[in-house]
């Protein structure tokens, strides 16, 4: 895939309302992924797929089931969207687009498979009570960007609406240009518990006496937090989860874009 906001030639025989609305992201597109460092091809499949995730999984009735205290984790929602997004690559680099969609369908609404980070539970432990809404969502959303993908009206219609959703909604997410930094970031706050960006000492010296046994030495840790964070044994998602893997954490805070200044 390649950025442009070029419009594609003759009639686009696909809606006129997303004709509309592909066009008008279209128009900022290359802007916004530039600034956003998504310059080469990989980088913005990669994008592509978080913002996939994004608008099939994360943005639906599953937020709903994280909720409610038989839901999954934070840390679930964690591994789960990081080893979907691995999927997504998959899906948006297929020889068949559509059949790959409709696969990434199936694999979303699997009942019986384990989700990652979740001690072998499914989709059928964790829904209860969102199980058709949440069905209903998946379907009318793939249906949206088989529909999608046959416009003509844009170059790379998939990518016009997805790569615009990740940015909205996922800068920080694994698979954005943001992601390794932000693993370098809790890298660094894990070597150094009194680090300004703990905001308060204490914060840092209980994420370190927390550590669970399983977590690998640090750079190791980083490592695999990089590139498949999914595989990390269950206590240490939960772990990072708790002290470093949300919004409001240390990775996250103003403090880092104040020093860059």
């Amino acid at each position: 895939m390649s950025v442009s906001d070029d419009q594609g030639g003759g009639e686009c025989a696909g809606a006129a309302a997303n004709c509309q609305r592909l066009r008008e992201n279209a128009e900022f597109h290359a802007e916004r992924c530039a600034e956003a460092g998504l310059i080469s091809g990989p980088a913005l499949t990669s994008a592509t797929a978080v913002g996939l995730v994004i608008y099939l999984w994360r943005n639906s009735p599953v937020e709903d089931m994280h909720a409610k205290p038989r839901g999954p984790s934070d840390a679930v929602m964690f591994a789960e969207s990081t080893a979907l997004h691995d999927r997504a690559i998959e899906a948006l680099t297929a020889p068949n687009r559509a059949d790959a969609l409709l696969d990434f369908e199936e694999h979303l609404l699997d009942r019986t498979r384990p989700w990652a980070g979740a001690s072998g539970k499914t989709l059928n432990d964790f829904g209860y009570g969102s199980l058709t809404a949440y069905r209903k969502h998946v379907k009318a959303r793939t249906d949206v960007l088989i529909s999608i993908s046959k416009h003509t009206c844009v170059r790379e219609p998939l990518q016009v609406l997805l790569v615009g959703t990740a940015l909205l909604s996922g800068r920080d997410h694994k698979g954005m240009p943001m992601w390794p930094t932000i693993v370098d970031r809790i890298r660094i706050l894990l070597d150094d518990p009194a680090h300004p960006a703990w905001r308060d000492p204490d914060r840092g010296q209980e994420a370190l006496a927390a550590q669970p046994p399983e977590a690998a030495p640090l750079d190791e840790l980083a490592a695999t937090l990089l590139i498949k964070p999914y595989t990390l044994p269950i206590a240490v998602l939960e772990w990072l989860s708790e002290h470093l893997l949300h919004c409001a954490g240390p990775p996250y805070t103003l403090y880092w874009r104040r020093e860059k200044g």
